[in-house]
């Protein structure tokens, strides 16, 4: 089981959060063959589900299937019991990938990150047979504690300043002497320090790092339409999620043959794929995985 927060200190994106990071990471892992079950343990109300809808142009109501109907059915966390309290995103690869939508009011999307805590090792069990995704915003909370404890990896989001500068028409300004600030990043992290990364890229551990992209619109990562500029992030973020699978114990089998990684992993190398291996060992001996 994968958890994804958010750091203390440099947050992402406006817009950019745990929540939309899941579902991008969903969706390429279900590109690649397998099932995966997108758990929003929100306990803040950030209201994935909705923002989901608005970018595919669909409705998403977890009032109708979610978090609140499965906590009231009382029924064993079984997938077969979870996918009637889920809803089916649509993608393009073999795979499918089932959300578990949490409320958007505040209170009760605290009342269910604390009910999925209470039970955070019987979703931990299901990822033997569907690969799990966990989505943990905002800021720490006991509910989140518990959660991060059960999971297998743990991966934490954090603004950074950039160094390629920037493209389009900015690029072109350049060079009649305008001049601009790079565009920032966002890091992928391995850590279990909710202090979050000191003020500048430079100060985090270079081993802590995982993986890195540029801006990119939550839109595009929750399924709407990508824009050329957006294109370049999504691609970084399904190499790095091609490479995380081959982690141990991060994926269930996929659905078809032909082994886990995807193409834009397999195009990385035996070199970066032994440097995710390292990274994702330290992340391990650090206390990140259970």
């Amino acid at each position: 089981m994968l958890a994804l927060r958010e750091t203390g200190t440099l947050p992402p994106a406006p817009g950019l959060d745990a929540g939309t990071l899941a579902v991008r990471i969903a969706r390429s892992w279900a590109c690649a063959g397998h099932d995966v079950l997108a758990v929003d343990a929100d306990a803040h109300g950030s209201g994935l589900a909705e923002r989901i809808g608005a970018a595919t142009r669909t409705t998403l109501a977890p009032a109708r299937r979610g978090l609140p109907t499965l906590i009231a059915a009382r029924e064993l966390l079984s997938a077969g019991n979870l996918t009637r309290h889920c809803w089916r995103l649509a993608g393009r690869g073999p795979g499918t990938v089932w959300l578990l939508a949490a409320p958007t009011h505040p209170k009760g999307a605290a009342k269910s990150a604390a009910w999925l805590a209470e039970r955070s090792e019987e979703f931990a069990a299901l990822a033997t047979g569907m690969s799990v995704v966990l989505a943990m915003p905002g800021s720490p909370t006991d509910a989140y504690e518990r959660l991060r404890d059960a999971a297998t990896h743990c991966i934490a989001l954090s603004g950074g300043p950039g160094t390629a500068p920037p493209g389009g028409m900015r690029a072109v300004l350049s060079a009649f002497g305008f001049r601009f600030n790079p565009d920032p990043v966002t890091l992928l992290l391995a850590t279990n320090d909710d202090s979050g990364p000191a003020e500048s890229e430079a100060s985090v551990v270079d081993e802590a790092v995982l993986g890195r992209f540029g801006p990119v619109r939550p839109t595009a990562l929750l399924g709407g339409r990508a824009r050329q500029r957006d294109r370049l992030a999504l691609a970084a973020i399904d190499v790095f999620a091609g490479r995380l699978c081959e982690a141990p114990e991060s994926c269930a089998e996929p659905r078809t043959g032909g082994g886990r990684s995807n193409g834009s992993a397999g195009a990385l190398g035996s070199s970066s794929d032994d440097r995710m291996q390292a990274h994702m060992q330290t992340a391990r001996s650090a206390g990140v995985s259970r």
